[in-house]
């Protein structure tokens, strides 16, 4: 996912409408819910991405960010587990069960104002964005301090998702062998189109996922390290560990036995050590 400064600009635009709606005209809560709804959407669509390449540190420091604007609390369940759980002040929502099945705006009573809470699901199960946000009070105090937090916060979040295309669109020498297939047994990865084929089967990768086959599958029957994975898949990350490492591995193995029933076994773990690339004629997979 292309991040940086059209996700800034519009995040930033959500912080502005919101507090310029607190200033009491008719319909202003209306139009508060459903610019609200618009700024979550936005935060959901650059967490879910976030997520998918493994840039978790990335989601915490901008969900650190909107704590700077309207947001009061922001908390992000990815696949059942909450991965962000950001909060100004004491502020503690209780545990959200069930999964949203669609956005929701709900007012809510906290002990220091109202504040809007608004959740919306993200493309997995169990996974969703819930963020509170500080309802202005009709007519209450001027727009702009809110207004000029919500401009640094976001112009912040904006550099930062600059960055990280950026970062991705550096060329990385070792990763980099343009129109090279690779063969391990009838698993093939054509280098030059980005294309994985299991059994004569396309298989669709995240562009994260196809680095970590890319990198087991260039030495088939190597053991890697979870450093070495990092290294490669995360050269310029602080915040990716073993964990980011395990997260993927499931992701790719999963990916493959929806291709192909078995083929999760294709990666398999050295205990103590890391994970190694099996061909398919190894584990009994056959096209037949």
């Amino acid at each position: 996912m292309a991040l940086g400064l059209p996700l800034g600009l519009l995040l930033l635009g959500g912080a502005v409408s919101l507090a310029l709606l607190g200033r009491g005209e008719p319909g202003g809560y209306e139009a508060f819910r459903e610019r609200s709804l618009d700024y979550v959407a936005a935060f959901a669509e650059a967490a879910a991405g976030w997520l998918a390449d493994g840039e978790r540190g990335t989601l915490e420091d901008a969900a650190k960010f909107m704590l700077l604007g309207s947001a009061a609390y922001v908390e992000v369940v990815w696949e059942g587990e909450e991965v962000v759980r950001e909060a100004r002040g004491a502020l503690s929502p209780p545990p959200l069960t069930p999964s949203p099945s669609g956005p929701q705006a709900t007012l809510r009573e906290g002990d220091t104002g109202r504040f809007l809470e608004v959740v919306y699901p993200l493309a997995r199960e169990a996974s969703y964005v819930r963020v509170w946000l500080e309802v202005p009070f009709a007519g209450g105090a001027a727009a702009w301090p809110p207004v000029a937090a919500g401009i640094l916060a976001f112009l912040g979040l904006g550099v930062m998702g600059g960055s990280i295309y950026i970062g991705r669109k550096r060329p990385r020498t070792q990763m980099d062998v343009p129109d090279r297939v690779i063969e391990v047994g009838s698993l093939v990865i054509d280098e030059g189109r980005k294309e994985v084929r299991l059994l004569g089967k396309p298989v669709r990768l995240s562009p994260k996922q196809y680095a970590l086959l890319l990198l087991l599958a260039r030495e088939p029957g190597r053991v890697f390290s979870d450093g070495e994975i990092l290294r490669e898949l995360w050269p310029d990350s602080r915040y990716a560990n073993s964990k980011d490492v395990k997260q993927y591995v499931y992701l790719l193995r999963r990916r493959l036995g929806e291709v192909v029933p078995g083929a999760e076994a294709l990666i398999a773990t050295v205990p103590g050590f890391g994970y190694k690339l099996l061909s398919p004629e190894e584990i009994g997979l056959t096209g037949r």
